[in-house]
């Protein structure tokens, strides 16, 4: 046959046509059949889009039910990195220069410098707008929605961010807010309740305090909407809703009103001591830094805790600035960011002496009518040279002294001895480690386990501890570094030397003390309350921690000293408690001044009451303040002034400004340790 015959041509025609058809017909039939519910589901995807909703956190409370955090709605104007930096040079800085003429015209100090030094702080995640300006004008949010096309990358949106119904107070407790970071969201912790509350990088979580470490009760339920939109990504309609659903609320320990006194009372305090000058120093006081706290021996409840300086947790709703970031880190500002309560590690000075006394007690190395007679220098036996000889205060003999005395006028005398005699006569039998294990039981060397974070372990050294520091020393110790001689029992007896705590192990061990010997953790939260119902959803009940064995008599002999440190002549807060009602509410304390190389004394206070059933346990730590009987002790007198009712509680106010409590109590003048 002719190939070029037509009816062959129409042949081959035929069969490349039916051929392409069935190559076609196979293709629908597998988009349709085989893969048809794949497609459905991208075709879906097209045409739906998933709004989640952040749900309000829960509200954080004081003990009485007082709002300390909730939220408000504020207007806020963010920027879109991602948008703005495709843009022109020219036309960002157009558009920089519009938004910043809006804020400044409605009273929002800004500039087109600031805005920039704002989108380019890295501290923001690279893929969420960049909050630029909170609680603006709702005109400001009309003229940004009406100039959208002239807008690009710039937003205004209604959101919900913290309130701070008391300002500043309780700032350490409570803690701050932030975005949500990917780093964060990788965290064990937060994928598994990322899985039943899902975040987005533009969500709000717990930095610090409260806020971070009940994360998963204040944090809501998002909801969640499902719209249908047009081929142009115009919403249509709502296919369906799920309502957020607002996190539970958190019930503190804390009362709001105790809390701004110890706050105040610390402030006045470090700046009266800083205005003081220290009798037998030639170095200034600066008192800049400090803390107290007030726990309840019966649970361990924390009452209030305050620490100075501080910082406004609100400077965090729309994001912290890079100055003011850089402001609350920088050495010279204190660190105010710092819970100086939890972070700060301190020697004792003589704070320390009950534990020492109750360890010789309990090592059957005294007894409470065992006596010393204090010539006002100790010399270490069977040692020679200058280095074996340790003074009281000022040299001050103190002649013929049992325990009671001992505590009540505090005669270092008495407990250098004490702390020779654990290491001479290796503490009754206990061994070298004697006098280490029994402060040990009190709590000073490990954290305490509160429950909000950033806590510092204390130190209690000993033999065993010096060797393992010496390890941990890159150019080691010296042998004669290494070598733990008596005079470390010595300073150790007195809270000298190697000793750390930090305020709270301090208070702590005063509520253990206080009670006879159970170790309670000390808790910031007593309940979860259900954030729609507000009925009780979870108790955070008392933990117990050990129980310390002590017995009654020593006890009492023990507490006996500490009540004539405030209520007898020569005890060395005696003037700070002058006035006090002591007969009705008498107050078990020690003074402490523990010497800092190069700087002024540390003044300590620690105290509990009323002595036969005691309900409050304080300390107070100063910097650089001087003589704990002279900076620290008045500052615990206010707070009993007003725990014992002897003065009304004043309210704390709204914004959290406190009035001046410095005419609380009488000025005890310059009293040693």
């Amino acid at each position: 046959m002719n190939p070029d015959t037509p009816r062959l041509r129409l042949s081959v025609l035929g069969i490349i046509v039916v051929s392409l058809f069935a190559a076609l017909f196979s293709r629908l039939w597998y988009l349709q059949v085989m893969s048809g519910s794949q497609y459905q589901v991208a075709a879906d995807n097209n045409r739906i889009r998933i709004v989640a909703e952040e749900a309000p956190r829960g509200r954080i409370l004081d003990t009485l039910g007082r709002v300390i955090v909730d939220n408000r709605i504020s207007v806020q104007v963010t920027v879109d990195r991602s948008v703005l930096g495709k843009l022109p040079t020219a036309r960002q800085t157009e558009i920089l220069t519009k938004v910043a003429g809006a804020l400044a015209g409605a009273g929002i100090p800004m500039t087109v410098d600031k805005l920039q030094t704002r989108i380019k702080d890295q501290r923001f995640s690279p893929y969420v707008p960049v909050p630029i300006a909170s609680d603006v004008p709702e005109d400001i949010k009309i003229w940004i929605d009406e100039h959208q096309a002239e807008l690009p990358s710039v937003a205004a949106d209604r959101v919900a961010v913290r309130r701070y119904p008391y300002g500043q107070l309780a700032a350490h407790v409570v803690g701050y807010t932030g975005k949500v970071t990917k780093e964060e969201l990788q965290s064990p912790g937060l994928k598994d309740l990322n899985k039943t509350k899902p975040y987005t990088l533009n969500d709000e979580i717990g930095k610090y305090g409260v806020e971070k470490t009940y994360e998963a009760d204040l944090r809501g339920t998002p909801g969640v909407r499902r719209l249908e939109v047009d081929s142009k990504g115009n919403p249509v309609r709502t296919l369906s809703e799920t309502p957020p659903i607002p996190g539970d609320d958190v019930v503190l320990n804390l009362n709001i009103d105790v809390q701004a006194v110890a706050e105040q009372a610390l402030q006045s305090g470090l700046d009266h001591a800083a205005h003081t000058r220290t009798v037998g120093s030639d170095i200034a006081n600066k008192g800049q830094v400090g803390s107290s706290v007030v726990i309840d021996p019966r649970n361990g409840g924390v009452l209030a805790m305050a620490s100075y300086p501080t910082f406004n947790p609100a400077d965090f709703v729309d994001g912290i600035s890079e100055t003011e970031w850089a402001f609350l880190q920088a050495p010279e500002n204190h660190y105010p960011l710092n819970n100086w309560a939890l972070q700060g590690q301190y020697a004792p000075g003589s704070t320390f002496k009950p534990f020492t006394a109750a360890s010789g007690l309990a090592a059957g190395l005294i007894t409470p009518y065992s006596t010393v007679f204090d010539t006002g220098t100790y010399t270490v036996p069977n040692c020679k040279g200058d280095s074996c000889k340790f003074k009281n205060d000022a040299g001050k003999s103190y002649g013929v002294v049992d325990l009671r005395k001992a505590l009540t006028v505090s005669s270092d005398f008495y407990f250098y001895d004490l702390g020779a005699r654990f290491w001479i006569d290796q503490g009754s039998d206990g061994g070298p480690e004697s006098l280490g294990n029994l402060l040990k039981r009190w709590g000073f060397h490990n954290d305490t386990g509160i429950d909000i974070p950033g806590e510092q372990p204390g130190r209690v050294p000993s033999p065993a501890w010096l060797v393992q520091y010496c390890k941990g020393l890159k150019a080691g110790c010296t042998q004669e570094q290494a070598s733990w001689r008596t005079g470390k029992n010595v300073n150790e007896a007195i809270g000298q030397g190697e000793v750390l705590v930090t305020p709270l192990q301090l208070a702590s061990a005063y509520a253990t003390l206080a009670n006879g010997g159970t170790h309670w953790t000390p808790q910031v939260v007593r309940e979860i309350q259900d954030g729609l119902t507000h009925k009780v959803k979870r108790d955070i009940a008392p933990h117990q921690e050990g129980q310390v064995s002590i017995s009654p008599s020593d006890r009492q002999a023990i507490v006996d000293g500490m009540v004539g440190v405030t209520t007898q002549s020569g005890g060395t807060a005696f003037g700070a408690f002058s006035g006090f009602p002591n007969a009705t509410f008498p107050i078990a304390a020690k003074t402490g001044t523990a010497q800092v190389f190069g700087k002024a004394p540390t003044a300590v206070f620690g105290a509990f009451g009323p002595a036969p059933d005691p309900h409050y346990a304080v300390s107070v730590f100063m910097e650089e303040s001087g003589y704990g009987g002279s900076a620290a002790a008045p500052v615990a007198r206010r707070l009993f002034d007003v725990l014992s009712g002897t003065l009304p509680l004043p309210p704390a106010p709204a914004g959290g400004q406190v009035t001046d409590l410095t005419t609380l109590s009488p000025d005890p003048g310059n009293v040693r340790d």
